[in-house]
């Protein structure tokens, strides 16, 4: 049964006019008559309302069958995801699952997988200021809808998540904070009770994993920058290379050497002070930061590549490293990213800097930034 006929049966079964639709709907009867002949579809926007008006679900105004329903929805994202592992463009995937919307606009996977991509879009250096506003705030709608129709409590718990990203960022700080008080606090939160619990069963090997785990979410919140009340910078530039030393430092003790994910948090330490001391003319320096930063990019590599089937990381697998380090001996690593190709393109793209000019051709130099970009091979 196509929609008009749903449309015509159901406005009938509930005793109203094709004037009484059109005005509660807000539409002209002659919009009524057009869907109910099948030679126009309602905008998707008014879906919820026909719904509503004519005592129907959206499965039963586009006549799809439940099951078959999740299983093209599954399909839609799977496609989505082969998109994604292509590097096709963002947009191309928001325009595939902006489309399978109009088809299935109550599904809430499908509008979390869009609130994603949005939120993609919405922090691309390829899309103007403007652009990535307006990817947010639609993003941003699209997880407040999760939170009013969806039971699913992934999906709710990310959009809540990223609803406190987002209002934090619009200076919205009440909604923000009180969107932030739903979740449990760090004494009640998942890590830190089966850190407790795995203390108990004499699990060294995960009370390992657990401990490296909140002592590496410290280490990289060590150079996080905060602005005072005046809006200026509570850090000087001299101050916040200070604490990209201090990083580096804390992490040379904790790790003795045996980085594994955290050679990103080094390769992105030594690259800030790799440009710090480089654009004050201290090329030394710089060119030295440079070469430790290219040398944990290619640690970084070394250690995800083998876990990389089709562009993604495996998690807490079998084939994952345990750290050899006296801290967090046994403990196993917990490993996330892309083969740390991000981290290499971040630096290739420094390495462009006019401030390395005075060392571009140095032979120490030149041999960083082919160790980085055999990387990206």
């Amino acid at each position: 049964m196509n929609l008009g006929t749903v449309i015509r049966k159901a406005r009938r079964a509930n005793d109203y006019t094709q004037e009484e639709l059109a005005e509660l709907l807000g539409v002209t009867v002659s919009a009524v008559s057009q869907w109910e002949q099948n030679r126009t579809l309602p905008d998707i926007s008014l879906v919820p309302g026909i719904c509503s008006a004519l005592k129907l679900s959206a499965d039963e105004l586009f006549g799809t069958d439940p099951a078959s329903k999740e299983e093209k929805i599954e399909e839609i994202l799977a496609e989505a995801e082969r998109m994604e592992d292509r590097e096709e463009s963002p947009r191309a995937v928001l325009a595939l699952l902006e489309e399978a919307l109009t088809q299935y606009p109550d599904s809430m996977k499908l509008v979390g997988q869009t609130a994603y991509v949005l939120g993609v879009l919405s922090h691309s250096g390829e899309e103007s200021p403007d652009d990535r506003r307006a990817f947010a705030d639609r993003a941003a709608s699209m997880h407040e809808k999760i939170l009013a129709r969806s039971d699913d409590e992934n999906l709710r718990g990310t959009a809540r998540q990223s609803l406190v990203y987002y209002y934090a960022d619009r200076g919205s700080f009440d909604r923000a904070l009180e969107l932030a008080g739903t979740f449990d606090t760090c004494y009640s939160a998942r890590e830190e009770l089966e850190f407790q619990i795995y203390w108990k069963m004499r699990d060294f090997g995960m009370f390992q994993h657990h401990k490296q785990f909140f002592l590496s979410r410290a280490i990289e919140k060590i150079p996080f920058l905060c602005r005072g009340e005046n809006g200026m910078p509570v850090y000087s530039e001299e101050e916040t290379a200070r604490l990209y030393e201090k990083q580096i430092a804390v992490c040379e003790i904790l790790y003795d050497g045996d980085y594994l994910l955290t050679n990103g948090t080094m390769c992105t330490a030594h690259s800030h002070l790799a440009e710090y001391h480089a654009s004050r003319g201290e090329a030394e320096k710089g060119l030295d930061h440079l070469i430790k930063a290219a040398d944990h990019a290619e640690a970084l590599h070394e250690y995800l590549s083998p876990l990389v089937i089709d562009r993604h990381t495996v998690m807490n697998g079998e084939e994952v490293e345990r750290f050899t380090c006296l801290l967090f001996r046994g403990g196993q690593d917990a490993a996330v990213g892309g083969g740390g190709r991000r981290d290499a393109q971040a630096l290739l793209d420094l390495m462009a800097d006019p401030v390395f000019d005075p060392v571009r051709e140095r032979e120490e130099f030149l041999a960083a930034r082919e160790k980085t970009e055999a990387i990206l091979k």
